[in-house]
């Protein structure tokens, strides 16, 4: 048996959010004061310096195609 191509697509893994505890916050500050409260203004520009900062990811490197492609010699 010869298969000329095999591949496999990776999992697409959901991750979370590294800003969703101060998203929680002012959803909370505004469920309780009200949107437009003064006392919500520092969780907002909590959540705003948050989301600002630059997100890096790890890119997670996927053995399976290699080993797909090795073994794919021998079938």
């Amino acid at each position: 048996m010869k298969l000329k191509q095999l591949k496999v697509r990776p999992k697409k893994i959901l991750e979370a959010s590294p800003c969703i505890v101060e998203m929680g916050a002012l959803f909370e500050c505004w469920a309780t004061a009200g949107v437009d409260d003064k006392r919500c203004t520092a969780i907002a520009s909590a959540l705003t310096n948050c989301m600002t900062k630059p997100v890096s990811k790890a890119k997670h490197s996927n053995t399976i195609n290699y080993h797909l492609a090795r073994l794919s010699r021998q079938l």
